[in-house]
């Protein structure tokens, strides 16, 4: 499997023929062969997760879908789009997709193709901001807790998991928490801001002691990186 980071929470996975495409915004994507499947993933339609820009990509490529939070608004082709609510089961062309409810907005994906298991959070994380209320903070923790244990013992193969910054001494707990709650392969940090040195903090960090090893270490946009998958 091959894994290009796009930028912030934007990756592409490739298999075979089969290309998932998850929060683009901005940035370059890798060339796909003519023959490619392509499935567009939106989590949620804040602007650092979903552009529009993306439909127009139906013109250069000719198998594509679009799956859709259902709090984007915007008008895809017509009879290439699916929106998806938090909560949802569904099946596209071999593929089992399910969403959990994101603790921001939108949703998280979980995608079951033919081979593999991948999952992309969109905003779903663990936010613990010390300017808010302890109130807000507890529903944070106890709202994401209660999602991720929807899929506890996961077998995953690739993750696409934030990794905040700006969240300070807690800018791991999200991270964490999911990778000791599910049996993930692969973790991929995201919506890091352009900050990259937080993947070599997570790296020292004691905390990622038991799952270092599967934390790939993500350095700038339009990395790859050759996944060999058992």
């Amino acid at each position: 499997m091959k894994i290009t980071y796009i930028g912030h929470s934007g990756y592409v996975a490739e298999e075979g023929d089969r290309v998932l495409v998850f929060d683009y915004y901005e940035g370059t994507l890798p060339e796909f062969p003519e023959t490619a499947r392509i499935y567009v993933f939106a989590s949620h339609a804040h602007s650092d997760h979903f552009n529009p820009e993306i439909f127009g990509w139906a013109e250069r490529y000719g198998n594509i879908r679009y799956i859709l939070s259902d709090d984007i608004k915007e008008k895809g082709p017509e009879g290439r789009c699916l929106c998806l609510r938090p909560g949802q089961k569904t099946e596209l062309e071999g593929m089992k997709i399910r969403t959990l409810r994101s603790t921001d907005e939108g949703v998280a994906f979980l995608v079951h193709t033919d081979k593999r298991c991948i999952y992309h959070a969109g905003d779903l994380n663990w936010w613990h901001w010390e300017e808010e209320t302890e109130e807000y903070n507890e529903i944070m923790r106890r709202v994401f807790q209660r999602e991720i244990e929807k899929i506890e013992g996961e077998a995953v193969d690739v993750a696409f998991l934030p990794l905040d910054p700006r969240q300070g001494e807690q800018y791991a707990w999200g991270f964490d928490y999911f990778m000791r709650h599910t049996q993930t392969g692969c973790a991929f940090p995201m919506h890091m801001w352009g900050r990259y040195e937080i993947c070599d903090r997570l790296a020292a960090d004691p905390l990622s002691e038991p799952y270092r090893n599967r934390v790939m270490h993500v350095k700038r946009p339009q990395q790859t990186f050759e996944l060999v998958l058992s």
